[in-house]
C-alpha cells in the first residue's frame, strides 16, 4: 500500500492543483467552463459508489477484511475521485476559451 501511495499522492496533488486553478480561474466561470466541470463531476462521481459495492462484495462474499485495510481503500477511492476529476478537466480545458 505504500507503493500505491508513494504513486497516488504526487498526482492527486497536481490534480487538485489544476482543478482548483480552473475553477477559480476565469475560465472556470464561463459557461464553457461550468460545463466543462460540471462534466468532470459526471466523470469522477460514480468512482466513489461503484468502488464502495465492490469493496463491500468483496468483503461479504469473497473474503473478510480489516479495518486498516478498508480505510485504506476507501482514501484510495478518494484519491482517485480528485484524480480522475483533475486529468478530465487537465485533458479538456484547452477546449474553454478564458473570458477577457
Amino acid at each position: 500500500m505504500l507503493v500505491i501511495g508513494l504513486l497516488l499522492v504526487p498526482l492527486f496533488l497536481f490534480s487538485l492543483y489544476i482543478s482548483l486553478k480552473f475553477t477559480w480561474g476565469k475560465a472556470g466561470k464561463s459557461e464553457e467552463g461550468k460545463a466543462l466541470l460540471h462534466r468532470s463531476y459526471v466523470w469522477s462521481a460514480p468512482i466513489f459508489p461503484i468502488g464502495w459495492l465492490l469493496l463491500e462484495s468483496y468483503h461479504k462474499y469473497i473474503q473478510v477484511l480489516h479495518f486498516e485495510t478498508y480505510r485504506t481503500t476507501i482514501w484510495i477511492l478518494v484519491l482517485l475521485i480528485f484524480i480522475i476529476q483533475g486529468a478530465f478537466i487537465f485533458r479538456n480545458k484547452k477546449s474553454v476559451s478564458p473570458v477577457i
